[in-house]
């Protein structure tokens, strides 16, 4: 009898109301619709099973405790969603998945996972933090709006997914976004303070009006994807744009104040078109065996050089401004094969007598 009781009230425990706290303990199940509001507590691993919706209400905290079996470091507690998840808070009551440890920390929880959840999952105003990955996908659909991505290993990650991420920040993450196979739209978003901004395989990613800065590495990397960045602030990363074997469209971008290179192109083929590529370290654009052209752009104000071509393959830069229209001192802006003997050259006759754009100062 004392038994019975004693598993009356565990369960008792478990179905609180969310007001009064809700506890999930161990490996559970939700197997029906659930609606949180409130605090909850996850002190194991938590799954929602297909079919099945959780609706999570404007200021709900859910807590993660910290195990590590294994002695990685890494906390191993966290959600497993194969149903449908919709998280939705307010400006002022924003969502919150966090650690329940009193001194947080990078990767004290696991992840909010989402592995062939293909419905309309919605995150708006939630905010992930301290955890080893934030946000995890294979094979799901999410729409993330207005959310916060801070203090994690990976802010997001995510495998053979469609993403839409809109008005939403991840900063101070060790790695910021990395994902591959996937199609995602990234717009009016803020990427900071991490080793890697964005880092991308085998997607086709829309970019616009995105600030993407002071991340240590690369603001943005692809690798055999392609790209549409419109609109966006890329600076003061060590690579603003890094592409390899990958196509992009790239127009209308301010790519300035990086320490290395604004665009470096591996293999790739680039439609680059008035962009202010200013301020750069060592060049504007760094040019390795790709194709494309250049035009309209500013080029002007760079630190050694404003175009390096270290491949076979010429690079079509008419038409554009370098702070000059002078092409003997255009010339000193160049490294081509006309110093090199062996790598292509960079063409920049018809050079703009003036800037072509008027974009907001980098500064």
């Amino acid at each position: 009898m004392k038994r019975v009781l004693f598993f009356a009230a565990l369960l008792l425990s478990w179905s609180l109301s969310a007001s009064a706290g809700t506890l999930y303990r161990g490996e559970q199940t939700l197997w029906q619709d659930t609606v949180w509001q409130g605090e909850v507590l996850i002190d194991g691993v938590l799954t929602i099973a297909p079919e099945v919706v959780l609706e999570i209400r404007p200021g709900t905290r859910i807590s993660f405790t910290f195990m590590d079996s294994n002695g990685d470091g890494v906390g191993e507690h966290e959600m497993f969603i194969q149903g449908r998840l919709h998280a939705v808070g307010t400006e002022d009551e924003p969502v919150v998945f966090t650690s329940a440890e009193s001194r947080p920390f990078s990767g004290a929880w696991g992840a909010i996972n989402m592995m062939m959840s293909e419905e309309d999952n919605v995150l708006a105003h939630c905010v992930l933090e301290y955890g080893y990955r934030g946000y995890h996908a294979h094979f799901s659909r999410v729409t993330l709006v207005d959310c916060e991505f801070r203090y994690n290993t990976r802010g997001l990650q995510f495998q053979e997914s469609t993403v839409t991420m809109k008005r939403s920040r991840v900063i101070d993450n060790f790695n910021g976004m990395q994902f591959r196979d996937s199609n995602v739209v990234i717009d009016q978003s803020f990427i900071s303070g991490s080793y890697w901004g964005l880092r991308c395989l085998y997607t086709d990613l829309r970019l616009t009006d995105c600030v993407i800065e002071k991340n240590a590495i690369n603001g943005v990397h692809l690798r055999d994807s392609t790209l549409l960045a419109e609109g966006n602030r890329i600076v003061g990363n060590r690579r603003g744009l890094y592409l390899q074997r990958s196509r992009a469209e790239v127009r209308g971008n301010q790519i300035g104040g990086n320490s290395e290179h604004g665009i470096f192109l591996e293999k790739s083929e680039l439609n680059g078109t008035h962009n202010r590529l200013t301020g750069n370290g060592r060049s504007g654009i760094r040019w390795l065996n790709s194709e494309g052209i250049l035009r309209a752009n500013d080029l002007s104000g760079n630190g050694t050089y404003a175009v390096i071509n270290d491949g076979n393959t010429p690079l079509d830069a008419t038409g554009n401004w370098w702070g000059t229209a002078d092409e003997s001192l255009i010339g000193g802006l160049v490294r081509d094969g006309s110093q090199r003997p062996g790598l292509a050259q960079v063409f920049y006759d018809e050079a703009l007598t003036a800037p072509p754009i008027r974009l907001p100062s980098l500064h």
